[in-house]
């Protein structure tokens, strides 16, 4: 069975070298070990809030925004193509969605609890994203691509 991935903003901002937001020695590394991943069967969604906030990043960034946005839009029109081992998730933003928000999704604890413990509610609605992703597929295997310390705790401690 495939393995498939949801790209955190985190390594978004690594993959695009968004100023501010991203460290320039490690950008290729990034890429090399998506490749890499890519190469061993792994595929790679990237959620509508990773999307979100890159592009937020990219707009407060006191660099070359306007370039690194082109970025963005190359990968997010690949992704769209599905040329590639890159795709866009398919999210319903509604009423199910902020209440699994809300609740801290399959995390334990609230979004209160959560933003009080330094999670921001961009981490958790990427796992609200993933746990839609898992119950409305056949794919079982779906984990998060992250360099954030409280979503990967969170991510990790899930089933």
């Amino acid at each position: 069975m495939t393995k498939v991935t949801m790209v955190d903003t985190s390594v978004l901002c690594e993959i695009l070298q968004v100023p501010g937001k991203s460290d320039p020695a490690r950008g290729n590394d990034v890429l090399a070990e998506a490749d890499r991943r890519w190469r061993g069967g792994e595929r790679f969604v990237i959620p509508i809030t990773a999307v979100i906030e890159t592009g937020n990043h990219i707009a407060q960034s006191s660099g070359d925004r306007y370039t690194v946005a082109g970025r963005l839009v190359r990968l997010l029109q690949v992704a769209i193509s599905e040329q590639s081992h890159w795709r866009v998730l398919q999210t319903r933003l509604g009423a199910d969605f902020l209440m699994a928000l809300c609740a801290g999704d399959s995390t334990g604890q609230s979004l209160e609890a959560l933003a009080a413990a330094k999670v921001g509610a961009g981490d958790i609605a990427i796992l609200v994203e993933r746990d839609q992703f898992r119950a409305t597929t056949a794919v079982g295997d779906v984990g998060v691509w992250t360099f954030d310390e409280g979503l990967s705790a969170q991510a990790a401690s899930q089933p």
